[in-house]
């Protein structure tokens, strides 16, 4: 492999690191799932599975690569979400949800895509959220997301709105429920829990202004006791349970509904605990209920 290819490579393997939310594969090092043996994944073959990661304890998948350097890659359920292709299904969400909240607000001049002009003086690009009006005399934007927007996007959003004084809130469309079943996060979703107080808002069609808030709780995978030989030496691990870094179990609050359930809150800046990425000052629309984890 050149050297230009190389680096590519391992940028992409850092990336992908950056997702996931853990760098236990970064140096292509799995364990085996019932002897506990390292594996490089130069020399490892898919029949010395099945492999899982040391540092996060998720299962791992061995890729071969014809143009990329042989690695291990996390694999781990992931939530129904919309794809950037689409549209349609998001643009159902959008005017569905807007129709609801004009009905509900009549003078609140709700609307789909509205631009709201650049301002100069203040240094605010021009803004479009997927749905915009106002509640009472409170100014409120709603962004449906559909594909993994990245880190620094949304924080610009987020600052921009809070500049305007308009109460900005994140869903999460679905092609379905959520299920009960332990999941891995996406970076964006795990850092809008953070923004909403530790819970991510998720919707599917024909739930109208019904959104379901859910928690990311912990889960955890048995690590069976095995006794091995290696290097002469006899070896020996497992028999307890480990919590999983990046896979959580779906906790769910009471649905709620964003025309009566929210409210307009202003929040510090802060970073959140065990997490790498400053949630700036802003202005969110939250729900009001009580933790329920």
């Amino acid at each position: 492999m050149a050297l230009d290819d190389e680096h590519s490579d391992s940028d992409e393997r850092q990336r992908d690191a950056e997702e996931v939310g853990c760098y236990g594969l970064f140096r292509g090092i799995a364990k085996n799932l019932y002897t506990h043996e390292k594996w490089d994944a130069r020399s490892a073959y898919k029949a010395n599975g099945p492999f899982y990661c040391p540092t996060c304890f998720s299962d791992a998948v061995l890729r071969k690569c014809a143009q990329k350097m042989d690695h291990f890659a996390h694999r781990a359920r992931l939530s129904p979400v919309l794809g950037p292709k689409e549209k349609k299904l998001h643009d159902a969400c959008t005017s569905e949800i807007c129709e609801l909240m004009q009905a509900h607000f009549p003078e609140g001049k709700w609307a789909v895509e509205r631009l709201i002009p650049e301002n100069k003086a203040h240094g605010i690009k021009a803004l479009v959220p997927d749905i915009s009006g106002r509640v009472g005399t409170t100014r409120v934007a709603i962004e449906v997301q559909v594909s993994a927007l990245t880190i620094p996007r949304i924080v610009q959003r987020t600052t921009d709105y809070a500049k305007r004084g308009i109460a900005l809130v994140w869903i999460v469309p679905l092609h379905e429920p959520l299920g009960d079943f332990p999941f891995r996060p996406r970076l964006y979703e795990r850092y809008l829990h953070s923004i909403f107080f530790g819970r991510t808002y998720y919707w599917w069609a024909g739930r109208g202004l019904t959104v379901t808030p859910v928690h990311y709780g912990p889960a955890s995978r048995h690590i069976e006791y095995r006794e091995w030989i290696e290097d002469g030496a006899e070896q020996s691990a497992g028999g307890f349970s480990l919590p999983y870094k990046i896979i959580k179990t779906p906790i769910y609050g009471a649905d709620i509904s964003l025309h009566r359930d929210f409210l307009g809150e202003n929040r510090g800046s802060f970073t959140p605990e065990n997490g790498r990425k400053e949630i700036p000052a802003c202005r969110i629309w939250r729900d009001a209920l009580p933790v329920w984890w």
